[in-house]
């Protein structure tokens, strides 16, 4: 059933009724750390995702839902309807660290402010779960006959490696199309594929004691700290090289100095903005003399690998006609018995093979003197634009917004859509609402201060609920 205007008019009304529900109940999920930890009994990506997950599936029911986790508490699944047709919507729960530097609320304390709800979560991807519970009501209370069954997924590991759908796709019939609002609109129509790897220098520090900093592959990392010994000479010209530069910071205890470097964050998928935290600490000391040789020659090359956020440091520099330029991010720096160690995040188009992209580091690291520690890597995907149900999501994006020429895209972010069929990425966010007005590297998902615009939320629902009846009607 495609929606008409006055059913349309009516679904607004409903939503802008309950907005109030709606900031409650993304608050009462964002109040949950649901960061991944070390697997327990029954938890299988921690405690606090279990919890994060638990707190969904018992918002669904309470609401009216069947609802429940899988064997094990990898997922949740909540249903609505009846019949062989179904469409999926797709959410999680689980988030990124939250990082330093918030300055609205603590990060897991949502506050409301000129209409945005600010808090880990709040964007990417707790809103998307209530994005799914208000769809189902708002079919539900309102009798609205779109055609089939809607299948919640409740996802606790989109953030580390996706094993959540991976199990949800060997356990359960896949959807006949889904919606993954986790994205941007008007709709995505493939994805990046995307390398995760850790390197390890051979050789190890002599001046430098540790190197740390960071908690995820796909956050660029925003701070680091560096200890050295504060009676070496390295340690006695720091307070003279970093003085008026606000980038770091010096503090000494028993003995050691611990120099922090502080960068600007951003999502893995979007670093043009960013700033990495590690490499300004490697130049940062580069530029004194007193550095020993040995260590000069590690941050050296960890230096150049950090250098350019488009696949230069890897020679896989390369502008896709559909997805764009390769993207390249470090997110985790650590010193594993005296070797620096680097995670990196690197985005690619349908253009490079994955057996391209891992060969060219191969290359890389063979010539810096860096091992490959392990490797992950997904291939991306492309969808045929002129597929009716591609044209159905994007019809419904311009009847109801009266953006005649918005057009797909494709995206260098990762989401569920990659392991099911048929599966189209969309926004949280309706585009046209106010944000609060923050500083560079505030706001966004993956940063201090995460924010979404509440009506903006509600447009999303009623977006996404329309999408799911035109991809019906296409059946």
């Amino acid at each position: 059933m495609k929606l008409d205007g006055k059913t349309l008019r009516l679904v607004n009304g409903y939503l802008a009724e309950r907005r109030a529900d709606v900031v409650r109940d993304l608050s009462r999920l964002i109040r949950v750390p649901s960061v991944r930890s070390d697997p327990e009994p029954g938890a299988p990506y921690g405690a606090a995702c279990l919890a994060g997950l638990s707190e969904a599936i018992a918002l669904f029911r309470e609401n009216g839902f069947d609802a429940k986790a899988s064997e094990g508490n990898y997922y949740g699944i909540a249903t609505y309807g009846e019949g062989d047709r179904s469409v999926g919507l797709f959410g999680h729960t689980d988030v990124v660290p939250v990082g330093d530097g918030w300055e609205y609320c603590p990060p897991f304390e949502p506050a409301e402010i000129d209409g945005c709800l600010v808090g880990r979560g709040s964007v990417d991807n707790k809103a998307a779960i209530v994005i799914s519970l208000y769809v189902m009501r708002a079919v539900r209370d309102l009798s609205l006959p779109i055609g089939g069954k809607l299948v919640a997924f409740i996802g606790a590991a989109e953030e580390t490696g996706m094993e959540d759908v991976a199990s949800f796709v060997r356990e359960n019939p896949m959807p006949d199309f889904s919606l993954v609002p986790d994205n941007d609109y008007p709709v995505s129509l493939g994805e990046k594929g995307i390398c995760r790897f850790y390197v390890r220098s051979r050789d190890r520090f002599s001046d430098i004691l540790s190197f740390a900093g960071g908690l995820a592959f796909n956050v660029v990392l925003d701070r680091a700290e560096i200890t050295l010994r504060a009676d070496s000479a390295v340690a006695r010209a720091l307070p003279g090289a970093i003085a008026g530069n606000s980038a770091f910071s010096l503090s000494e205890n028993e003995g050691v100095l611990t120099l922090t470097a502080t960068g600007v964050t951003s999502h893995a998928s979007i670093p043009e903005k960013s700033v990495n935290a590690a490499k300004q600490a490697c130049d940062l000391l580069l530029s004194l003399n007193s550095l020993g040789e040995g260590d000069r020659a590690i941050l050296t090359r960890a230096s150049d690998l950090l250098s350019g956020v488009h696949g230069e440091p890897f020679g896989l520099a390369n502008d896709d006609p559909f997805f764009g330029p390769v993207t390249t991010a470090n997110g985790i720096v650590s010193t594993d018995e005296g070797r620096l160690v680097l995670s990196f995040d690197l985005r690619y188009g349908t253009t490079v093979s994955a057996a391209r992209v891992e060969e060219k580091i191969g290359e890389t690291l063979a010539r810096v003197s860096f091992d490959l520690v392990s490797i992950d890597n997904d291939e991306g995907f492309r969808l045929p634009e002129d597929s009716p149900a591609a044209g159905a999501v994007l019809a419904t994006y311009r009847d109801l917004t009266g953006d005649a020429n918005a057009t797909p895209y494709y995206s260098g972010g990762g989401t569920y859509a990659r392991h099911l069929k048929n599966a189209f990425s969309v926004g949280t966010s309706l585009p046209g609402y106010p944000m609060l007005k923050m500083r560079p590297g505030h706001g966004g998902e993956h940063q201090p201060d995460e924010a979404i615009n509440v009506d903006a939320l509600l447009g999303a629902a009623a977006m996404t609920l329309a999408m799911a009846s035109a991809l019906l009607d296409t059946l």
